[in-house]
């Protein structure tokens, strides 16, 4: 997608939709590459939650250096995943929680007055010391946004804008239209993992409980092992192709007139619904949670995702992952030659029954399939979803590996290959 944009507010109106969240709290840096000033990444951090006595202290002009070390650590970590991003320059935006704005009246002046005036201050100095140009910076809350740096009162009044004026912008409209709607909050970004009715929860969870024992018999006999593994993955595999024909068969207006253009308009086949109108049956969905915490058959399941497996999940659950899976996941997280950029006809069904099993198994049992959403989040450029994913699996069980890779790749600023291949392209082009 290419976006121009002129004015630095756009920049505003973007934020949301590139996070897929509005956030609050936080302090956003928008990334910008080349003498074109390409949009590159877009990091995100929470801003420490004040104490009462740190706001009047703020409001005084009097900062303490505790407060310093929390916010300078905030600062320090998101410029120092910018210049690993090739930023040459950063646009900042300062996020206000909405519930308890640090400035609400007229006569503050958020350049120098609470959290944003701080942030701005240290923000300063550490993009000055990384070469990194600070273009501009805003403050916004729930009601409204303000420039920190400009100080002409014609074009940014004290009292701010209000925030609606940014849902009217080119950015957000063309955003829209391509169907971006980001979520309320970043807990909204897992809306589609709620939990089953509470009828199927059980009989997942019990389902879920008999497969764990099964496989614990057959952990002793390597043959019954690769057995069990085999039939969890054609089980797998076959509730991917319910979902991918209940993708197919989707009413043709919410698939777009350009979808239903290349179908000329037919339906699609017909696909049988499970109890409550489920996909699937809560008991086959207990199965492949108790399954993918087996690592061979969770790693043959993520390498189905990916162009150009074929049949080599089924060779994975028989004698573990070997050199072609390994040069497979190389092109996801290694070198950029031989890049592989997620495929939405492979990976979107496969994240659609992890997502199933989550919704069913919301807890410990469901961590794995958390993880393994986490690991597609992150696949496709989507940090933010990854992030929570990986964070709510470790709160349902610690230790779970795969999340904790995800956590480790995004703290270290790491992207997919595909990005930073496209990214060297860009580079190359000027």
């Amino acid at each position: 997608m290419v976006l121009r944009v002129s004015d630095p507010r756009e920049l505003l109106a973007l934020v949301p939709h590139q996070l897929g969240f509005r956030p609050e709290r936080s302090l956003v840096l928008v990334c910008l590459r080349g003498e074109r000033r390409r949009v590159g990444l877009v990091v995100r951090a929470d801003l420490p939650r004040l104490e009462a006595a740190e706001r009047r202290d703020l409001a005084d002009r009097r900062v303490g250096g505790d407060l310093v070390e929390r916010v300078g650590g905030v600062v320090d970590r998101l410029v120092d995943l910018a210049v690993r991003d090739g930023a040459a320059a950063v646009v900042a935006v300062v996020y206000d929680d909405p519930a308890e704005p640090d400035l609400l009246s007229a006569d503050q002046d958020p350049r120098v007055d609470g959290l944003p005036g701080l942030v701005e201050l240290l923000l300063g100095g550490a993009c000055a010391s990384a070469g990194v140009r600070l273009m501009d910076a805003w403050w916004v809350d729930g009601l409204r946004y303000r420039s920190l740096g400009c100080r002409d009162a014609r074009c940014c009044p004290a009292e701010g804008a209000p925030l609606e004026a940014l849902h009217g912008s080119v950015v957000a409209a063309e955003m829209v239209s391509r169907g971006s709607s980001p979520a309320d909050s970043r807990d909204g970004l897992l809306d589609d993992l709620r939990p089953a009715p509470p009828e199927q929860r059980r009989d997942a969870a019990r389902s879920a409980a008999t497969a764990r024992r099964r496989a614990r018999r057959a952990a002793a006999d390597q043959a019954r092992a690769a057995r069990v593994r085999a039939e969890a993955l054609a089980s797998f595999r076959a509730a991917a192709e319910v979902e991918r024909l209940a993708a197919a068969a989707a009413p043709v207006g919410s698939e777009g007139p350009e979808a239903a253009e290349r179908r000329g308009g037919d339906p699609g086949p017909a696909v049988a619904h499970g109890p409550g109108g489920e996909l699937h049956d809560p008991a086959l969905l207990g199965r492949l949670g108790a399954a993918l915490r087996d690592p061979w058959l969770r790693d043959a399941v993520l390498v189905s995702c990916l162009p150009g497996a074929g049949e080599l999940p089924e060779q994975m659950v028989l004698t573990g992952p070997d050199v072609r899976a390994e040069e497979l996941l190389d092109g996801v997280v290694g070198g950029v030659e031989g890049a592989q950029e997620p495929d939405a006809e492979l990976l979107g069904p496969v994240a659609a029954v992890l997502a199933a099993v989550v919704r069913h198994l919301p807890g410990a049992a469901g961590a794995e399939a958390l993880a393994a959403l986490a690991w597609s989040a992150w696949w496709c450029g989507d940090g933010a979803r990854a992030v929570v994913c990986a964070e709510r699996a470790l709160e349902a069980r610690e230790g779970t590996s795969m999340a904790e890779l995800v956590l480790d790749l995004v703290d270290a600023g790491a992207a997919p290959a595909w990005v930073r291949a496209r990214r060297a392209l860009e580079t190359a082009s000027g």
